[in-house]
């Protein structure tokens, strides 16, 4: 299975010593969880502002990193800026491309149009008590 994280999640996962997002890096790096990304300027920035650089260099060596084109990305997130709530249409946009049903993040309006049927109708990890959702890989 493949999940999407969500910049405000990302100390907590570089944090080695962060127990809520233990489970996230163990299914990462044992149980063969890939972490979705695309590489459109929005992204990019998020990931360099969040100092994730370093881990988007080792999750791609590794084979961790699921890297979605962003042309598609972008034309769907172009169409979603007046359906959704929050200010991540990129975000959602990519769980749509990418077929993505969980989301590694902190951020409640986020959460509300991730879980909305009528868009990804997905699920939201937050904390150790879902690692439930980390599941087998389905990711190509």
């Amino acid at each position: 299975m493949c999940a999407i994280l969500d910049a405000n999640s990302f100390s907590k996962f570089r944090d080695q010593d962060n127990e809520d997002l233990e489970p996230v890096r163990n299914w990462v790096d044992n149980k063969n969880g890939k972490i979705i990304y695309t590489d459109t300027e929005k992204f990019k920035s998020e990931w360099l502002k969040g100092g994730m650089i370093e881990q988007l260099r080792a999750l791609t060596q590794a084979g961790k990193l699921r890297r979605v084109e962003f042309q598609e990305v972008e034309k769907k997130a172009d169409e979603l800026r007046d359906q959704i709530e929050s200010n991540d249409p990129h975000i959602i946009a990519l769980a749509i491309v990418a077929n993505v049903k969980v989301l590694v993040s902190r951020d409640q309006a986020l959460h509300q149009d991730f879980k909305n049927r009528n868009l990804v109708g997905g699920r939201v990890y937050q904390n150790e008590k879902h690692a439930h959702l980390l599941t087998k890989d389905t990711c190509p």
